[in-house]
């Protein structure tokens, strides 16, 4: 019996020394998990930190790139601008260098190559070349575009509503735009160009008639699927027009770049693209049924005159540009300094026809160079993994009414976003 005993006891002591094992072993894997998960936790808390630092930076550099790009606009408008007359006409533009420029502010090997090209060591000019991460600006003028505002508001029969309108309709008028207005829209409807530039015009003005019409505006928006009601107020935003009836994707791609909702109403020559300077040739051409208003002719009459304005640096004056159309090719053999029937065979353009102009309408519509009014401004950071963007419009003549900012004299955002 003792013997019996014994054994027992000794088979109980085996057991324990298991269940003893088994415990260890539970509490290492729990403290192993544990502490993998401290470690886990504490690296993500040490990346988020140094995405929150590195996030604060980039915004503070992006900001850097805003302020640096004011500096370069009073620049233009304190020094540049009042001097024109000494650059021979020249439209110089410091912005047109600013991706130069901000390489100065960008990194230490920026500034040194800067400083060297004007002879300055820059080594001991304080705030030049950034220490961490990088950033880059754009600046754009708006002034060569069509303001989309100028058919707007109370009074829809002034002239510059009626100056809009005609630009409008003749933007839209080349044939090569025809598919666009015979197809159906991505709603299954149909609109010709008349009912296209009513209903711009009818969404940004004040009223509930329909513009050139004694008919009320009805143009359905609240019949289809995402119902709405007409705006009878100002665009916001360019991709406001989407809205408007007639406006689909390829009305956008094809006229979209054209367009701004910032500015005067009087488009500067020497920044319009392609389609906004056939137009003005289209609005005011002496004699609407010129035969060198034919799609063919109007469209290489408007690359030469882009031409010229390369080659010339933008035109000094308005008899200038209106010589560009009326006389293209004695214009182009002036700035090109060649023949440009290709007949030395320097030139690819061929012949072409001027069209002659109502110079008088068409110095009403337009500006050629001097001082640029509203920019759109591009600046954007990176530091380490952390990318931002700021998106600015400012406008020069703006003037604020907050009365902190009113004494500052003009110059003011009208757009901001932070992506």
């Amino acid at each position: 019996m003792e013997r019996l005993r014994a054994y027992f006891r000794r088979q109980l002591r085996v057991r324990e020394r298991g269940v003893a094992l088994i415990s260890v072993l539970v509490i290492l894997a729990l403290m192993s998990t544990a502490a993998a998960e401290f470690a886990y936790n504490t690296e993500v808390d040490l990346a988020a930190a140094s995405n929150a630092r590195d996030d604060l930076r980039a915004h503070f550099l992006s900001r850097s790139g805003v302020n640096l790009s004011l500096l370069l606009l009073r620049v233009q408008q304190r020094i540049i601008d009042p001097n024109r007359k000494f650059l021979g006409g020249m439209d110089l533009q410091i912005a047109d260098y600013a991706p130069f420029l901000v390489s100065a502010f960008n990194s230490k090997e920026g500034a040194e190559m800067l400083g060297s090209l004007i002879g300055v060591d820059s080594k001991g000019i304080q705030g030049l070349g950034v220490d961490v991460g990088s950033f880059d600006l754009e600046m754009e003028s708006l002034d060569g575009k069509l303001n989309l505002n100028c058919g707007g508001g109370i009074n829809t029969g002034s002239p510059t509503v009626t100056r809009f309108a005609a630009s409008l309709a003749a933007m839209m008028l080349p044939t090569r735009y025809n598919r666009i207005f015979e197809d159906q829209d991505e709603s299954g409807q149909y609109s010709d160009r008349l009912e296209v530039m009513r209903a711009i015009i009818d969404w940004a003005d004040q009223d509930t008639v329909m513009y050139g019409s004694s008919a009320a505006e009805d143009y359905r928006y609240n019949a289809g699927k995402d119902p709405y009601e007409s705006k009878n107020q100002y665009f916001d935003t360019v991709e406001e027009v989407r809205l408007v009836k007639g406006v689909d994707d390829a009305f956008m791609a094809a006229f979209g770049d054209a367009f701004s909702v910032y500015g005067d109403c009087k488009v500067n020559v020497n920044l319009s693209d392609p389609a906004l300077i056939a137009a003005l040739i289209l609005q005011h051409a002496a004699a609407p049924n010129d035969p060198a208003l034919q799609w063919q002719n109007l469209s290489l009459l408007t690359r030469y005159v882009m031409h010229i304005r390369e080659a010339t640096m933008g035109f000094p004056d308005f008899k200038a540009f209106a010589a560009a159309i009326e006389e293209p090719m004695v214009e182009a053999a002036k700035a090109y300094s060649f023949d440009p029937t290709g007949a030395q065979g320097k030139s690819s353009l061929p012949p072409v026809n001027g069209v002659k102009l109502n110079q008088s309408a068409l110095q009403e519509a337009v500006t050629v160079g001097g001082p640029r009014r509203v920019w759109r401004i591009n600046a954007t950071a990176k530091v380490g993994r952390i990318q931002k963007k700021i998106i600015t419009v400012w406008d020069s003549k703006y003037v604020s009414m907050q009365s902190s900012k009113h004494n500052l004299g003009p110059g003011g955002f009208l757009y901001w976003r932070e992506e």
